[in-house]
């Protein structure tokens, strides 16, 4: 018994020897985080571009929706435009209409005058054979012997000049008044009417003038709208062009960016991928360390050992709640659960120095029942981006009483409805969603109510 217990006294310093002998050995590979630390600053640089353009995309968005207010009010402006352009296009309408009325007016007043002057001639010549009867009458008067009578023939200038004497009228009524009162009546009448006549024509064909002279205004008051019109719809169209080349630029940017989230994405899987080699290198060396105290103990004790190669490259110690720690490797927590920023902080933040990249473990054996691993913004910020403030996460649930979840990774390596062992890879470490740098947000809930993961897990 005495030599069974220097044995194993034996075999726990070489294994503690051995392993950190290995830790020392691994320590390049893990060091070689520096690496990533370099290729962290390309992807920082890549960030850092990637700020810059979406800077770029939200001026340009800016200047698009300071345009579009603007051809908004140009737009409205050019409406005003239109509906004075129909207003007096109504008005020219109206006036059309009145010149059609008074151009008919003038058309039937000129017709009118044409009867009249016909009227009057044919008149004329009436008057002309009644004045005949009344010379042949004078004549007889003459002969007659009548001295007065023929005083006033000679003295007067014209025949009309005769009737117009009152003293000759009123003699000639004795001998046939009613002949000269139709000669007079029917000239005064046809004068007035003429009158008349030309006199409604020069008023129509004032008005005529006068509403020509308010359609020319018009015109050239339409003519104006029109040129405004016309210059509201160029800067429309120039304001258009200017927002397509902004929404080309903005489009250019947004691929530039697209491109850089699918390098930011390359570079983090790979660095994951070297994390995970590395932290297995670890591991496998921890192991062979830990194989070799164990055959050289064995060999001390005179003991034959067979190596085996099965090992589980991480294998989790559980607590006495039968959860393990989720981010094996680090175990420095830079938040911890309850009341934080003005809310409950519902988890913990294990943030320890190079976790970038570094794997997320299943806590316990379960199912998967919901994976969100489309966050390609892997990098620090002080707002959420996706995932409900938790980027790209794992909720793995436990019997139906227990769930974990697993939030800020890079990347998620599991699907839903997979079953995880206890200690499985489920993803690797990163920054994405609401987070202000690498860490593993961690959460242990029962039945749904988030719980302390302190009571369940310990580093």
């Amino acid at each position: 018994m005495k030599k069974l217990n220097i044995v194993k006294k034996t075999l726990s310093f070489i294994t503690c020897s051995a392993l950190s002998v290995g830790i020392i050995a691994a320590y390049p590979m893990i060091s070689g985080k520096s690496g990533t630390k370099a290729s962290a600053k390309t992807i920082a640089e890549l960030q850092e571009e990637r700020k810059a353009n979406e800077a770029k995309i939200a001026d340009l968005q800016s200047q698009i929706d300071s345009l579009e207010g603007k051809k908004s009010q140009e737009q409205q402006y050019q409406a005003t435009l239109n509906e004075q352009i129909e207003i007096i296009r109504n008005n020219i309408a109206i006036l059309n209409k009145e010149l059609e009325s008074i151009n008919s007016d003038i058309e039937t007043t000129e017709n009118n005058i044409d009867v009249l002057d016909q009227s009057i001639i044919d008149q004329q010549e009436a008057i002309d054979k009644k004045v005949e009867v009344f010379k042949e009458r004078l004549c007889a008067m003459y002969v007659s012997g009548n001295d007065n009578l023929a005083t006033v023939v000679v003295g007067t200038s014209s025949f009309y000049d005769m009737l117009s004497r009152v003293e000759m009228v009123n003699r000639i009524a004795s001998y046939d008044e009613e002949l000269i009162n139709d000669i007079l009546g029917e000239i005064d009448a046809m004068e007035q009417s003429k009158k008349d006549l030309e006199s409604e024509k020069l008023t129509l064909e004032m008005r005529l003038d006068e509403q020509k002279k308010r359609k020319e205004e018009k015109d050239a008051e339409m003519e104006v709208y029109y040129e405004k019109t016309r210059q509201c719809q160029a800067e429309i169209d120039s304001m258009t062009l200017e927002q397509q080349t902004l929404e080309s630029d903005k489009a250019s940017l947004a691929a530039m960016n697209e491109e850089f989230d699918a390098q930011i994405q390359a570079e983090i899987q790979r660095q994951a991928e070297e994390a995970q080699r590395a932290y297995e290198a670890r591991v496998q060396a921890e192991q062979e360390a830990a194989r070799q105290a164990q055959a050289a103990a064995a060999q001390s004790s005179g003991e034959y050992y067979t190596p085996t190669y099965s090992e589980p490259a991480y294998i989790p110690s559980p607590s006495a709640s039968g959860f393990s720690w989720p981010a094996p490797g680090f175990c420095y927590i830079s938040s911890g659960y309850g009341y934080r920023w003005g809310t409950t902080h519902r988890g913990i933040d294990i943030g320890d120095a190079g976790i970038h990249g570094g794997a997320a473990c299943a806590a316990k054996a379960g199912t998967v029942i919901y994976v969100n691993n489309s966050c390609t913004h892997d990098y620090a910020k002080n707002g959420n981006c996706c995932g409900d403030g938790y980027g790209n996460y794992v909720l793995i649930s436990h019997d139906g009483t227990y769930s974990t979840l697993y939030g800020h990774l890079a990347s998620a390596c599991v699907s839903v409805g997979q079953s995880v062992s206890q200690g499985q890879v489920i993803g690797y470490i990163g920054s994405t969603g609401w987070s202000t740098g690498a860490h593993l947000h961690f959460e242990v809930r029962v039945n749904g109510a988030a719980q302390d993961p302190m009571g369940y897990v310990s580093p």
